[in-house]
């Protein structure tokens, strides 16, 4: 059966899931400490982009990279930049946009990428046991 443009894929729904999930931990924390806001506002702003990330094209050219740099099949599997900065949408600054963050998602995953395994800095060539 071929997706319409219109369907999510299943990767989108991973990050959207992922999104949703951190959202509620941010909730959690909003009851935790009651006295700060920015947890609230956290948590809206990942089910803002939960929704949006189900509304682009499933071909969308960021969907598409970070299913790449992120992906495990059709899970969403991002590593230590992107789950950062994830947990911490609109925290500091509120009036961060959807495209705009989602664009840094795709920097901060090929950032992570580009670290595998690589804390020491490239190899000569046939000693890298990363390789």
């Amino acid at each position: 059966m071929e997706r319409s443009a219109e369907t999510p894929s299943p990767f989108q729904r991973a990050v959207a899931e992922l999104c949703r999930q951190t959202a509620q931990w941010r909730r959690g924390k909003a009851e935790e400490y009651d006295r700060d806001a920015r947890n609230v506002r956290t948590a809206t702003a990942l089910e803002e982009l939960a929704d949006h990330v189900l509304a682009l094209p499933a071909d969308d050219p960021r969907v598409r990279e970070l299913q790449r740099l992120t992906g495990v099949g059709e899970t969403f599997a991002p590593d230590q930049r992107v789950l950062y900065e994830l947990g911490r949408f609109r925290f500091h600054h509120a009036e961060v946009g959807l495209d705009p963050f989602l664009d840094t998602l795709v920097e901060l995953a090929v950032a992570d990428r580009g670290e595998q395994g690589r804390f020491g800095g490239r190899m000569v060539p046939g000693d890298d046991p990363w390789g």
